[in-house]
């Protein structure tokens, strides 16, 4: 018998209202379950290091937020080399994950579609190591202009109505302000340098941005991880981009976007640049990073 554990984040107020409807609706299903309430990061690091000593081998992990929430989760379960599944109810601005995985937003059917699972499933994440320095992310890690926009929806408080379209538009104000940046990409075939490049995506996604196909060939089941450089784009390029990204889906064609498929990469940023990991946005002075992929067990 399964028992399933809800991870709700008190933080963010989509989770709130989702937590509120499953007060209501999980009486109503025949399953043992619990919820863990956290208000803070370093609070979801203690429920976790509890949760690991008593929770079954049988039970499942529930994460109820959106794709940052599963980010931060998945970095714990990580940490403390948990074995459970992970369910997923989606709760955020974007969802990628759950479009990606074919997860309903409605809550109420989001929870049949939990149930409904027979057996969990193995999903790759990417994992991306610097030294002593480690990410995880289940969509997408993103340099250069993805982090800018990212931190500009952070500044503003607008990451709630993020996604799609929106999304798009900060596209506009994150080019004119990113500034060009050499890059090294080494994969197994050799080292790919650009002297100018404004964009890369690491990604096993297809979605980023709230429901914006950046990538369609990326998948979860693959091992595979996609890598997308927009490298010396002006703006005209850019126009021409967007429009076919969003009207033909013949983005990749463009001349100035370079795409890989590769098992393994390490990409070398030398200048600070903002980056983003599911849609949780950082900064370093310089980027070294080693990419590869690692299953993990997901309920969906």
């Amino acid at each position: 018998m399964h028992s399933f554990y809800f991870i709700i984040n008190k933080q963010s107020r989509n989770s709130h209202d989702v937590f509120k409807k499953l007060l209501v609706l999980l009486p109503k299903h025949k399953v043992d379950y619990d919820f863990l309430v956290t208000e803070s990061i370093e609070q979801l690091d203690t429920l976790l290091s509890q949760l690991k000593n008593t929770i079954q081998p049988t039970d499942i992990i529930v994460v109820v937020g959106g794709d940052g929430s599963l980010n931060q989760f998945v970095t714990f379960y990580s940490k403390y080399c948990f074995n459970n599944p992970i369910g997923y109810i989606p709760a955020g601005s974007g969802n990628d994950f759950a479009r990606a995985n074919v997860i309903p937003f409605d809550t109420e059917e989001a929870l049949f579609h939990l149930f409904s699972v027979k057996r969990a499933k193995e999903r790759s994440v990417i994992l991306a190591t610097q030294n002593q320095t480690e990410h995880l992310a289940v969509n997408s890690i993103g340099f250069g202009i993805d982090g800018l926009i990212g931190k500009f929806i952070d500044s503003k408080g607008k990451k709630e109505k993020a996604g799609g379209y929106a999304y798009a538009l900060s596209i506009f104000s994150g080019f004119l302000k990113q500034e060009k940046f050499p890059l090294t990409l080494t994969l197994d075939d050799g080292v790919h340098v650009f002297d100018q490049a404004q964009l890369v995506l690491v990604a096993n996604n297809p979605y980023f941005g709230g429901g914006i196909n950046i990538v369609p060939q990326a998948s979860g089941v693959d091992d595979q991880l996609d890598i997308l450089i927009a490298d010396n784009v002006n703006v005209k390029d850019l126009i021409s981009i967007l429009s076919k990204l969003f009207f033909k889906q013949t983005h990749l064609s463009h001349p100035k976007l370079y795409s890989f498929q590769t098992k393994e990469a390490t990409v070398h940023i030398n200048s600070g640049q903002y980056a983003q990991k599911d849609g949780e946005v950082f900064h370093q002075d310089e980027y070294m990073y080693y990419f590869k992929s690692e299953k993990l067990l997901f309920w969906i």
